[in-house]
């Protein structure tokens, strides 16, 4: 797939950078053996060389296989790599070996990853294994500079996992700032088209219907059966007319991020047109959602609702749940209602258009259903939260 290989290429820029690091410093190991920097012999510098290779070799081993999986073998290889390096620091000179700064290219790269917890347990580790490097210490002026290198390491590493996380909530907020703009333009072409065409054509139909239900009152041209079902036409028409108008105002940015005020309105609107008992169930603290997710939530929740009123017009009692888990966003609509198979009913545009939402969302939709014994539709979307 494109995505994968993109994941590959990216990848195989950073492998090859680590690869440039380990055979960097094995070159500069051997080159200080040979003017006789190091009390370890030949067979000291082979391994840590090979111990090197390994490092870099199952890096690009695991990366190869799958980018997405290295996140979950990066502490067992940044445990490994601190070992290394450290046994190096101690191998070719302690405190005067300047192997210490391959800390430096270590926690800096992982500083992009790590999460903040992840990352104060790597400095820890990193700092035992300085010090076992390093000592014994016995001189004042050594601990003054082994104190600097790891005040150093620790604070230009936590500098780069804090300008990096600034620059993804930057991120972030621009691609919200982004829906936000698209949704306001989308919005005020559909309000345009809506009040040039359709909506205009609906207020002249309903106007038209209703003079000629008067009349037809004064002259009693229609039974009063005829009258009924023309009364009923034009309740419908004018509940599509304000249906279309609720849809326009839903794309609106500040009324979709009030995605569950607005679902508890629409909800409480189907319950009374079928005079049915609604319960409503939300937590006091819901989570803030993007643009697009409320655009869609709302959506979804509007098509089971209205699915309700038009074919389960039986209902007596209407639940509509929503309840966050983790970094998870669950909700239901529930009914008593008629009920339908849904193997049979599963592929109708409304049910596949509210699948297709939540999907967008990186989300799973459920729709449970019986003749005779309500139906039952829910979901799952992933929402934002700390790491």
């Amino acid at each position: 797939m494109k995505r994968d290989g993109a994941e590959q290429e990216r990848f195989s820029r950073v492998s090859g950078v680590v690869w440039l690091i380990v055979l960097g410093a094995i070159g500069w190991g051997v080159l200080r053996h040979l003017q006789g920097a190091f009390e370890i012999g030949w067979g000291g510098i082979l391994l840590l060389s090979a111990l090197g290779i390994v490092s870099a070799g199952a890096r690009t081993w695991v990366g190869l296989r799958d980018p997405r999986t290295m996140f979950s073998f990066t502490m067992p290889l940044v445990m490994y790599d601190i070992g290394v390096i450290t046994l190096a620091v101690r191998l070719t000179g302690g405190i005067e070996s300047e192997a210490w700064l391959l800390y430096f290219a270590l926690l800096v790269s992982e500083a992009a990853v790590m999460s903040t917890v992840v990352l104060l347990m790597m400095l820890a580790l990193t700092g035992v294994g300085y010090g076992f490097a390093v000592a014994p210490i016995s001189d004042s002026s050594v601990w003054v500079d082994f104190g600097y290198r790891l005040l150093a390491l620790s604070l230009t590493t936590w500098l780069v996992h804090l300008v990096l996380r600034a620059h993804k909530e930057y991120q972030l907020e621009l691609a919200q700032l982004r829906q936000e703009r698209q949704l306001a333009q989308e919005r005020e072409r559909i309000a345009q088209e809506f009040h040039d065409g359709l909506g205009a054509t609906l207020s002249r139909v309903v106007m038209a219907l209703e003079a000629f239900c008067l009349q037809s009152q004064r002259i009693h041209a229609l039974s009063d059966e005829q009258l009924q079902y023309l009364q009923e036409q034009i309740s419908q028409l004018r509940e599509a007319n304000y249906e279309t108008r609720l849809i326009i105002r839903q794309l609106e940015p500040k009324h979709g991020l009030n995605a569950f005020e607005q679902v508890r309105l629409i909800a409480q609107r189907t319950a009374r047109q079928l005079g049915a008992t609604l319960h409503f169930e939300a937590p006091e603290a819901m989570p803030a959602l993007t643009p697009l997710q409320a655009l869609m939530l709302t959506r979804v929740m509007q098509e089971a609702l209205t699915n309700t009123l038009k074919h389960a017009p039986n209902t007596r009692t209407l639940w509509v749940c929503f309840k966050r888990e983790g970094n998870t966003l669950w909700g239901c609509v529930q009914d008593d209602g008629d009920g339908f198979e849904p193997d049979i009913a599963v592929g109708g545009f409304g049910l596949q258009h509210m699948r297709e939402r939540i999907e967008s969302l990186g989300g799973v939709l459920q729709i449970s259903s019986q003749p005779g014994a309500g139906t039952r539709v829910e979901f799952r979307i992933p929402i934002g939260g700390e790491k």
